[in-house]
């Protein structure tokens, strides 16, 4: 039979290995948790309120109104919270903002928190680059089952992902029409309320001598989008996310109907087509009686019309499948690689910056819509709506608003039919040749 032994200086050097192994695993552990790992706490809500901290918070609101009111809210909150910091970091416009967002996420330094699109959203989940809001809102510093349900259900919902929430309701506006009000009341018209109304109203307003159009329109996916689900269409997409749904069984037809429904107008002078911003310049210099844009178009109306005419916001026409119209505007997430701690702490300033009081202050001060129930009906706000009524108009169609689909592939979809339905408007292209197009890029987007 043969001893094993071992030399003290062998024991020693196994030791030393050992205890530097587990240094090692430590260091490593400490670290995952900084960039976002599993939190010391159950709840991820929690934080040291006497500890500093940093937080980035990446947006689009980089001039007027909007960029002077989320500064306003954000001082507010570091007022309150003086060993908080929040970066503001303002981007020019929502394309950037998601360029810039994916550069960060590829280099594995993002924000705390971002406005993001819904189908930016659906990307971010699908790679694992945003939580779940659903242990926030239950968590200790969460948003209760009764405050939650002060928010309007349709932007809740708007906010989840397979029934899961990972964005929260921010900056939402939808699609209302303008009217010039005094040419309405000279010639005894009141604002429509069905499409065939409208459309018989365009004629009426509409001068031979070209010098007043009834309508000026920049040609988008929305407008197209509202006349769809206003004849009767459903779905956009499959429930797969992989077709369009436009194209299927009664779909086409109402789809088709929708691209020529303002086409024979624009032939006869009463539809005037521009290009961006054109329609606002030709509306506020009394050339069209009516345009069709969100809610946000008002103050640069109003800043360009000035007390020269009267001119108001009526809701979109509905038609035979019922009213709707676009739901517009960003959420608010909360993204992995970051500390749970400044998580935590962005979940805060997320919570504030939906509230109640900012949110009514946020109405007021940038003519967004209220993304709580008991905003829209405060005293505060029904003044606002009394001074201003036009600015109650988007906020009593938010029930009615819709996203046509939050796959990722959409946005490049929305280009597609864009660029379709402006093309039969123009008389480039015909309703047939146009959906057929539409179907076969959008697919491709969808399966991109």
């Amino acid at each position: 039979m043969y001893r094993k032994w071992f030399h003290p200086t062998f024991v020693l050097l196994v030791l030393s290995i050992l205890l530097l192994s587990a240094c090692g695993t430590t260091a490593d552990n400490n670290n995952q948790s900084n960039q976002g790992g599993t939190s010391n706490s159950s709840d991820p809500t929690s934080f040291d309120a006497n500890k500093k901290y940093s937080i980035n918070f990446w947006e689009a609101f980089a001039t007027g109104a909007n960029k002077t009111a989320l500064e306003g809210l954000t001082k507010q909150y570091m007022d309150k919270h003086p060993n908080v910091k929040i970066n503001l970091q303002a981007y020019d416009s929502y394309p950037t903002l998601q360029t810039k967002l994916n550069a960060a996420i590829a280099a594995k330094n993002p924000p705390a928190i971002a406005q993001v699109y819904e189908s930016w959203a659906v990307q971010y989940k699908q790679n694992s680059n945003i939580v779940s809001l659903k242990p926030y809102l239950d968590g200790k510093n969460g948003i209760s089952e009764t405050d939650r349900a002060d928010f309007y259900p349709s932007l809740l919902k708007d906010g989840q992902i397979d029934g899961e929430q990972y964005m929260m309701p921010f900056n939402k506006s939808d699609e209302v029409v303008y009217y010039n009000a005094d040419v309405l009341k000279k010639n005894n018209i009141t604002p429509p309320t069905s499409w065939e109304e409208m459309l018989k109203d365009l004629t009426k307003l509409t001068k031979s001598d070209g010098s007043q159009w009834g309508l000026s329109i920049t040609p988008s996916v929305d407008e197209w989008s509202i006349l769809y689900k206003a004849m009767g269409g459903k779905d956009f997409v499959t429930t797969d996310g992989q077709k369009v749904a436009f194209t299927q069984d009664n779909n086409k037809t109402t789809a088709k109907a929708a691209l020529d429904a303002l086409t024979p107008l624009v032939k006869s002078g009463a539809v005037h087509v521009t290009k961006q911003y054109g329609w606002q310049n030709d509306f506020a210099s009394q050339k069209a009686a009516f345009g069709i844009s969100t809610v946000a178009s008002y103050s640069f109306l109003k800043s360009s019309i000035k007390d020269s005419f009267k001119f108001d916001q009526a809701a979109i026409p509905g038609g035979p499948g019922g009213q709707y119209t676009v739901l517009y505007g960003t959420n608010l997430s909360l993204f992995k690689g970051v500390s749970d701690d400044t998580r935590a702490v962005a979940w805060d300033y997320l919570k504030f910056l939906t509230g109640k009081e900012a949110n009514s202050t946020f109405v007021q001060k940038t003519g967004y819509l209220p993304i709580r129930q008991s905003v829209y009906n405060s005293p505060e706000l029904q003044a606002y709506y009394a001074k201003t009524p036009a600015r109650k108009v988007g906020s009593d169609q938010i029930n009615n608003a819709f996203v046509a689909s939050i796959q990722p592939g959409w946005q490049k979809c929305r280009d597609v039919i864009t660029n379709g339905y402006t093309s039969v408007l123009n008389g480039q292209s015909t309703s047939d040749a146009a959906l057929t197009k539409m179907e076969q890029q959008c697919n491709d987007a969808l399966n991109g």
